[in-house]
């Protein structure tokens, strides 16, 4: 009765929302690639801040990116810092991992750390495989002769050599954690790159065996996070039941799942997960989570589009238009380039889905 609650609530809150404003989701996309482009440096690298590279985030931004068609010699060109900065190995014995970066005038000093190792793989080689599908025969020679499947292979070791018997990821060396969030990344990754060795080089074998790690990963993530009581996720193996209460990171690692390919949008598990998160976080579109999190987190917004939510998307489109596209200067912090990337996906899936 407690899941039949829940749905029923989400579903009377999606018809007591007016219907929104057409969108200019072109626009949105061709003004936000625009700010990207300003936060990417001579060599490639994509900012996190004025003073600091981040690869996760510009992994997170070049994905987006590839919505605007005209972008793909940026994507290209931050791919390529990516590779030419890999570690061999990094302070912990790890091969393929890449540091964050400080950055002061035209001079970038690895920080030997990073937030996570497991995540920037991962998102790298989703990063791959959607370029790959972009269909563009330069970018598609990019993949194969530039970037290799033997860089794209070490790359995705990082992941496998930090996965776990019970098929979670640690984070990192030095961060022994299982989070709910980088581990539905892992996963999406692994996936990514399976397809991709199979598209690019024909290599069935390899796409078998990172397909094999990435549901081992899927396995490990409903046995071992998934709470049966609720139908909702630990955020991280060994932690307390999720408090929706909390936004980061109980609220917003729920939607990762699904956001990641772990669970199927629209299936009864990841409907259930949505109408809880609505039902926690009715405000989210109005950025009622500002309380707690000052970012605008548009990964949610995604959230909301696989699950087919045209209402909450458009809504929460215009508020982040009002927030930062309409601002001046345009795009203020916390405003970032992983957000970037997230806006212009969203916009891209749901102006595809305008009659």
């Amino acid at each position: 009765m407690r899941r039949l609650s829940l749905l029923l609530a989400v579903v009377t809150s999606w018809i007591a929302i007016p219907p929104a404003n057409a969108q200019n989701y072109s626009r949105d996309i061709a003004e936000t690639s625009a700010w990207l482009a300003m936060q990417q440096l001579p060599d490639g690298a994509i900012l996190y801040t004025s003073t600091r590279i981040e690869p996760y985030f510009a992994n997170l931004a070049a994905i987006g990116w590839l919505e605007d068609g005209t972008r793909i010699p940026q994507v290209e060109a931050w791919m390529s810092w990516y590779i030419a900065h890999l570690n061999w190995p990094d302070r912990w014995g790890e091969y393929g991992t890449v540091y964050d970066y400080s950055v002061a005038g035209p001079t970038e000093t690895s920080l030997d750390t990073f937030d996570s190792a497991d995540s920037y793989a991962a998102t790298f080689l989703s990063l791959a495989e959607a370029l790959w599908n972009t269909g563009d025969p330069g970018a598609q020679s990019f993949i194969k002769d530039t970037v290799g499947q033997y860089n794209l292979n070490v790359i995705g070791n990082v992941i496998t050599n930090l996965q776990q018997r019970n098929g979670l990821v640690y984070a990192m060396p030095t961060d022994q954690v299982e989070y709910l969030m980088d581990n539905s990344e892992d996963y999406r990754g692994l996936m990514d790159f399976a397809r991709l060795d199979g598209q690019a080089w024909g290599d069935a074998a390899a796409a078998s065996w990172y397909t094999a790690h990435a549901r081992a990963i899927q396995a490990g993530i409903q046995s071992v996070l998934y709470v049966k009581s609720s139908g909702l996720y630990h955020p991280y193996a060994g932690s307390d039941a999720p408090n929706l209460k909390t936004w980061y990171p109980d609220s917003v690692a729920q939607l990762y799942p699904t956001v990641q390919g772990v669970i199927a949008p629209g299936s009864s598990r990841s409907s259930l997960v949505y109408a809880a998160f609505n039902q926690a976080w009715p405000g989210w579109v109005d950025l009622s989570f500002n309380s707690q999190d000052e970012f605008p987190w548009v990964v949610v917004s995604y959230a909301a589009f696989l699950a087919q939510d045209k209402s909450r998307v458009d809504r929460y489109i215009d508020t982040i238009q009002n927030r930062y596209l309409l601002a001046n200067p345009m795009f203020p912090w916390p405003w970032y380039s992983a957000e970037a990337g997230w806006f212009m996906r969203v916009n891209a899936g749901i102006g595809a889905r305008q009659p």
